[in-house]
């Protein structure tokens, strides 16, 4: 059976890698899966030229890449992280910066831009450089979206899946507080159907 034929070597490079987070976070498979359709479809809402969408489908999956070099007792605990915790967890954004950065291939740079910054927040309250507004690079505003908006539809061993109709009001409140304003108009008001999770 041939292989797969990918017309971009940085894709196939992110398919790969993706492979490794499937090995390791085997159960985040769907949760990935979902993040990359949401980011693809919020890209389509803004109006962004299609090879960037593809673009996002291949990098998106790779913006929590930097939990592979944690602690397996962070990553699995089934309880709110302490604060220690939570300070360890942050570094998943440089790490996962560290692995893609330098690459030669658009998608793998573009992933490492998502890595580092898929946490920092519109108003500048985020981590690990604070910025703020247009400094976050738009891929990251994008992803940024989509896994919360996933991350709250979703059943976890530390929280109850929230409807969609909590899941809107907290993104609302959250616009222009820790997401863009206009990445949220345009996510309302076109809104991507909720992708189920597997049972």
């Amino acid at each position: 059976m041939n292989p797969p034929a990918f017309k971009d070597p940085g894709f196939e490079m992110a398919v790969r890698l993706r492979k490794v987070i499937d090995v390791r976070e085997n159960t985040l498979a769907g949760h990935l899966d979902r993040v990359a359709a949401y980011s693809c479809a919020i890209a389509r809402m803004l109006g962004l030229p299609e090879d960037m969408v593809e673009q996002l489908n291949y990098a998106a999956p790779l913006h929590d890449i930097g939990k592979l070099l944690l602690d397996t007792a962070i990553i699995d605990t089934p309880t709110r992280l302490n604060r220690r915790e939570r300070a360890v967890m942050e570094t998943h954004t440089t790490l996962g910066f560290d692995i893609l950065k330098d690459s030669q291939w658009p998608v793998i740079q573009c992933a490492a831009r998502i890595a580092r910054s898929h946490h920092e927040n519109w108003d500048g309250s985020g981590y690990p450089d604070g910025l703020a507004g247009t400094d976050i690079p738009l891929e990251a505003r994008i992803v940024a979206v989509a896994d919360v908006y996933d991350a709250l539809l979703s059943e976890r061993s530390y929280k109850r899946a929230w409807t969609l109709k909590e899941t809107l009001g907290e993104i609302q409140r959250l616009k222009g507080i820790k997401f863009d304003p206009e990445i949220i108009d345009q996510f309302l008001k076109h809104l991507p159907e909720p992708i189920a999770s597997a049972a």
